[in-house]
């Protein structure tokens, strides 16, 4: 009998290559506008602002979702949609985040400068709502985890994802 693949949490792993993954793409963009003659553009603020709604609006449901699941008002539907949608929050954020540390790396040496010190602190910004992005993500992902009574009993610690 096969094992069907399994949703599982992210890994340490999983993160790390998402956020090299970031940092990659980022540094070939900017390598582009250079080539190009071009400046890459400021990190709008609205970015941030709407990663750090995003975060408090993922972290809240986290909260609420065990809950739930304990009142029988949550579906497995629900329960394994909130676990995709943990895991790509945690990708998302990471992947962002690594793309921002290049982009912010690229205009520190510059900072006096009014439009690079923009760009450092604007990106900055970014970063910080990213791993917080990332952090309502890794909760998320907990809240979908159950703890099985039976397993308990015969490895301590053990805890299996929806």
């Amino acid at each position: 009998m096969s094992q069907r693949p399994k949703l599982s949490l992210t890994t340490a792993r999983q993160a790390v290559i998402s956020v090299l993954a970031g940092a990659v793409v980022c540094w070939l963009l900017l390598l582009a506008f250079e080539a190009t003659g071009g400046f890459p553009p400021v990190v709008p603020w609205s970015l941030p602002i709407t990663l750090f709604l995003l975060a408090v609006a993922v972290g809240v449901y986290s909260r609420v979702l065990p809950k739930r699941r304990e009142q029988h008002r949550a579906s497995s539907q629900e329960s394994f949609m909130a676990l995709s949608v943990g895991k790509a929050m945690v990708m998302t954020g990471a992947a962002l985040a690594g793309a921002h540390v290049v982009y912010v790396m690229r205009y520190l040496q510059l900072f006096d400068a009014p439009l690079p010190s923009q760009r450092v602190i604007q990106g900055t910004v970014t970063i910080l709502a990213s791993l917080c992005l990332a952090a309502a993500g890794i909760m998320l992902e907990r809240a979908c985890v159950i703890k099985d009574d039976d397993d308990q009993d015969e490895h301590p610690g053990s805890a299996e994802p929806i």
